[in-house]
């Protein structure tokens, strides 16, 4: 199984969290993250106006009783010796400590491969990373936008709703599953 360590800047949008997390929940691959990476989202969310405290907290938590073996850690003098920006260090570290495939991240530039490949981490978009996961199986992917879809109360979303949220962050992705016949 796939395992990867998800950067704080893809956890922020609600709509691609859930999507990653409704995917792992269903073992498609397992998703890491940090104190750290979670502190990071926390105070980004914190910027947002239409987002309270206790939401952001219960957001946080959800994430942690969706996935609780996704929260790890890794050692203190790992970190250090990353070799990329001081700021990124404790996530690529995460991955070499998990034996992660892949670092998910909006900011390929600060995960650079000269500094990931001697690791065997490879960086990667969301884009790319859920991208390939709907070729590998299509059917799973859908299937987990649709409970996403189900699971919406306010406000409701359609499927397509979902997915037209998801085209700006994740366009790659979503023309693949809209190539799909039936879509």
């Amino acid at each position: 199984m796939t395992v990867v360590v998800v950067d704080a800047n893809v956890l922020y949008g609600i709509e691609i969290t859930d999507l990653l997390l409704t995917l792992a929940t269903r073992r498609m691959f397992r998703v890491h993250w940090s104190a750290e990476i979670l502190d990071e989202v926390q105070r980004n969310l914190a910027k947002r106006a239409d987002l309270s405290a206790d939401a952001i907290a219960y957001r946080i938590e959800l994430m942690n009783r969706a996935l609780p073996a996704a929260l790890a850690e890794a050692p203190a003098d790992l970190i250090l010796s990353m070799p990329v920006d001081g700021k990124d260090r404790h996530v690529l570290a995460l991955a070499v400590h998990l034996g992660a495939q892949a670092v998910v991240t909006h900011h390929l530039r600060d995960f650079p491969t000269v500094a990931c490949e001697p690791f065997g981490v490879e960086a990667l978009s969301a884009d790319e990373f859920l991208g390939r996961q709907a070729r590998l199986d299509p059917a799973a992917v859908f299937d987990a936008i649709g409970e996403m879809a189900r699971r919406r109360r306010r406000p409701p979303k359609t499927v397509g709703e979902i997915i037209d949220r998801l085209e700006p962050s994740l366009p790659t992705f979503v023309a693949f599953l809209r190539g799909i016949p039936g879509v």
